[in-house]
């Protein structure tokens, strides 16, 4: 049987005559260093982008942790149902009155949920940028919980002006700096949708009556822990 050669150089630069049979596995070897080098070589480019992605969402996360951002806050409301929103007056501090009402939670709701309210209450507060937003009431029966409420400032934007005045026909004027205030309402929410029975409403009345109160305390008094009534 006639045997296929092929031509290759020997190092005498004359050219000699090999098998086919005995070139093929050199070539087929060669294909093979190839495609790993290729792979190996897409691999390492790809490994630091992906690793360099991790890093920058480990970053981010670690950074909404230290911010203390409501994320969950807002995210949850979309399925909720909004229970009470007033408008808060612009003068009034943020910060202090929420810090106020989310202590007398602790203490009405957390510590005496149940013989205040009917039932069991878990605090969480919600930060935005650092400050206390609000935060949520967990309700609960026999350690099933039964409903989240939410209760925090909207995004809304109040202006303030630095001083009141008297225009030409004494009416008062608003004048000097103006300062844009966020959290213009302050809400009550259902954080899900999910049904009711005539206990719990009860139980969510009670509590929401009860924060009313206690804002109007701080409206009146400047702190929700005033005995108004004496």
């Amino acid at each position: 049987m006639q045997q296929t050669t092929l031509n290759a150089s020997s190092r005498a630069g004359s050219a000699v005559q090999l098998p086919a049979a005995a070139v093929r596995p050199v070539i087929k070897a060669a294909q093979r260093c190839v495609t790993r080098a290729s792979l190996s070589s897409s691999s390492s480019a790809s490994h630091p982008q992906q690793r360099c992605q991790t890093r920058q969402a480990s970053q981010r996360q670690t950074l909404l942790s230290k911010r203390g951002q409501a994320q969950v806050c807002h995210a949850v409301i979309l399925d909720g149902k909004l229970i009470s929103r007033t408008e808060v007056p612009a003068f009034i501090q943020r910060d202090d009155m929420m810090d106020q009402l989310y202590r007398w939670t602790l203490m009405e709701g957390q510590e005496a949920g149940m013989r205040n309210f009917g039932a069991p209450m878990v605090i969480t507060p919600q930060y935005q940028e650092s400050s206390l937003w609000g935060f949520n009431i967990g309700i609960y029966r026999e350690g099933i919980k039964l409903t989240d409420l939410g209760v925090q400032f909207d995004d809304d934007i109040v202006t303030k002006h630095e001083f009141v005045g008297k225009d030409e026909r004494g009416m008062p004027l608003l004048e000097g700096r103006v300062d844009e205030i966020k959290g213009k309402h302050m809400e009550i929410w259902k954080l899900d949708s999910i049904p009711v029975d005539e206990d719990l409403r009860a139980t969510i009345r009670s509590y929401c009556t009860a924060l009313v109160s206690a804002l109007n305390r701080y409206y009146a008094f400047g702190s929700v822990f005033v005995d108004d009534s004496q």
